[in-house]
């Protein structure tokens, strides 16, 4: 009777993390459909049954960013990252959704751990280049999009905002919107025009 009742709590655990994982892979799924709230339905499920998961809340922190509940995500990047401190996509992407909600500080914040942990990460020095931008700092956002070109020159779109900054700051930016034009950014004609002339 013991080895009947052990062999079924085994099952029953193996069924358990059998569901979690298959409720996660249907939640991922959706995720990358573009089916966000129902892969937040279903990421909610898997951590009903697995509440220590960085990964679950990491991926529905996504859904909720792409539905554009910042704040949301933000707690459940949050608790990814009390789970795991170590979670660099999950600082990245909270300073994204920092950064949507205008709260600049905190978004340079998450950024900076990311670039202490990959400082070659191109995107991240874009990402904390947008933000100074966004919050007026074009000197600082122009420093930032410089470091990611330095990294890939061919980052059209990092070309792109330093000649706007650049031009905003009163310095031209003429040959960053042609180049960031020649690497196949989508350059509005005007803007070429307001800058180049």
């Amino acid at each position: 009777m013991k080895l009947l009742i052990s062999v079924f709590s085994l099952l029953s655990i193996g069924l358990s993390a059998f569901s979690q994982d298959s409720i996660q892979n249907i939640g991922i799924a959706h995720l990358e459909n573009g089916k966000y709230r129902k892969a937040i339905k279903q990421f909610t499920k898997a951590l009903e049954l697995e509440t220590d998961s960085c990964e679950i809340y990491f991926n529905r922190g996504n859904a909720y960013f792409d539905l554009e509940k910042y704040a949301q995500a933000i707690i459940d990047y949050s608790n990814a990252l009390k789970i795991n401190a170590e979670y660099i996509d999950a600082y990245n992407n909270r300073g994204a959704a920092y950064g949507r909600l205008k709260m600049y500080r905190e978004a340079r914040i998450d950024y900076n751990i990311v670039l202490r942990a990959e400082p070659l990460n191109e995107l991240i020095y874009y990402n904390r280049g947008m933000d100074y931008y966004d919050a007026g700092a074009y000197r600082k956002a122009i420093d930032d999009f410089t470091s990611a070109i330095k990294i890939d020159p061919d980052f059209a779109d990092a070309f792109l905002n330093r000649g706007i900054a650049n031009y905003l700051l009163g310095i031209d930016g003429c040959s960053d919107l042609m180049e960031a034009k020649y690497l196949g950014a989508d350059v509005h004609p005007k803007a070429i025009e307001g800058v180049c002339n």
